[in-house]
């Protein structure tokens, strides 16, 4: 641009470096991925200019982003028109892109300034007494300013930069969080996409795995020792379905995302029962089910078995060695609950607050010779949470470690209402 006079060396040397940065890839990738360029008014930002106003009780108070064409105001207080109407003006008509270095504007007088005296926009505008900030990112960008006005000669105080300041910083948090939470939600997103391709990818396989075991079975049905094979085999291959459903499942709740649910008319007795029955061939005379009568309740059967089959196994695994598992089932007229108490060394307090975290395992179970993925009990309770119900666990070197889960008799008005 044309300023109305010539420039001293120093004032120079800067309009130089600026208008390098002015076109610099990075910086102005850094202000598209902000989201803000063109976008309307926010009061998030428009409360700042308020204030920036209110404090330093000046007319006008502009948060601008810079990019290689335009000037665009984004927030302001007493803009005047016809820039309220249209929020842009012309790069070569931009003061704040000289600070695109990351210096900042600060005059009490800008017709005597040697740089500003020369500006075109000083005079049109009314500019004489001025701050002007840059909103650096974190990456050092400067993706515009935070300025404010006063059209007569003012001395500012360290009290009146100290407030631009701290405005300033309060813009570029807004704006840092937004940058975060985009961040966070495209990779949520791929994490979404990477894992649905994964269990996909992997099922097909497990499938003609399955298929084809199941066919050898039919084929060879008179030879025990085929029959052992097929056998060992076809658990192995359900077992790893069942860590790509956990995998797929845990991906949903960190997404935070519900379960889904096939809701049926089941008994939760019948379901434990079954359930620790299989689990006794793995961990021989260790549970005890404890429960009268029939436990009837409209709910998805196979959830009811994960959370069974989790709870129990992680006791055996963790609890202490040869003692007895408890597993408790007890009914209201509303809801039925389920305990799972097994002895052995308690549970760290700091791990009790995120137990139930994906992918989070407790420091006693990684020191262990367990191995797992920390997927079991955010299962447990993102399966609970589906049903209406809830997950809460004590532990004490007394009581041993006590696992809870509460469901109501009816989980379809909850599945109703999600």
């Amino acid at each position: 641009m044309k300023f109305l006079g010539e420039l001293d060396e120093a004032s120079l040397g800067r309009t130089q470096r600026c208008n390098r940065r002015l076109t610099d890839p990075n910086r102005l990738r850094a202000i598209k991925d902000t989201g803000l360029m063109g976008t309307p008014q926010e009061e998030a930002f428009d409360r700042l200019a308020r204030l920036a106003a209110q404090l330093l009780n000046v007319p006008l108070t502009i948060m601008s982003l810079v990019d290689a064409d335009r000037q665009f105001f984004k927030a302001d207080f007493g803009l005047p028109s016809p820039f309220r109407e249209t929020r842009t003006l012309p790069i070569d008509a931009s003061l704040c892109r000289y600070t695109l270095e990351g210096e900042s504007i600060i005059s009490s007088n800008a017709p005597a300034d040697p740089f500003l005296k020369f500006h075109p926009s000083t005079g049109p505008w009314g500019i004489v007494a001025l701050i002007v900030l840059p909103l650096i990112n974190p990456d050092g960008h400067v993706l515009g300013t935070f300025c404010c006005i006063q059209p007569t000669v003012r001395e500012w105080t360290q009290q009146d930069l100290t407030v631009m300041k701290e405005l300033t910083a309060s813009i570029m948090t807004e704006i840092n969080l937004r940058d975060q939470i985009r961040k966070l939600k495209a990779e949520q997103n791929l994490r979404e996409t990477f894992v649905a391709a994964l269990t996909h990818d992997l099922r097909t396989p497990l499938t003609a795995s399955k298929l084809s075991v199941q066919l050898l079975g039919r084929r060879h049905a008179d030879l025990p020792s085929v029959q052992t094979s097929v056998a060992r085999v076809s658990a192995s291959l359900d077992r790893a379905e069942r860590m790509i459903q956990n995998l797929l499942d845990a991906s949903r709740l960190k997404a935070g995302k519900r379960m889904s649910l096939e809701l049926a008319e089941c008994d939760l007795h019948t379901v434990a029962a079954q359930t620790l029955d299989e689990l006794a061939t793995v961990y021989p005379e260790r549970f005890v089910l404890k429960a009268e009568g029939v436990f009837t309740m409209r709910a998805d059967p196979l959830g009811l078995r994960r959370i069974v089959e989790n709870l129990a196994s992680n006791a055996a695994k963790y609890g202490a060695p040869g003692t007895p598992i408890e597993v408790v089932l007890d009914r209201s007229e509303t809801q039925v609950q389920l305990q799972v108490r097994n002895q052995g060394p308690p549970i760290a307090a700091e791990d009790l607050q995120t137990i139930f975290e994906p992918f989070h395992r407790t420091r006693s179970a990684t020191e262990s010779a367990e191995k797992g993925w920390g997927l079991g009990l955010p299962l447990v309770r993102g399966l609970a949470a589906a049903h209406g119900g809830k997950a809460t666990v004590t532990s004490s070197s007394e009581e041993g470690t006590c696992f809870t889960i509460t469901l109501p008799l009816d989980a379809t008005a909850q599945r109703l209402s999600a």
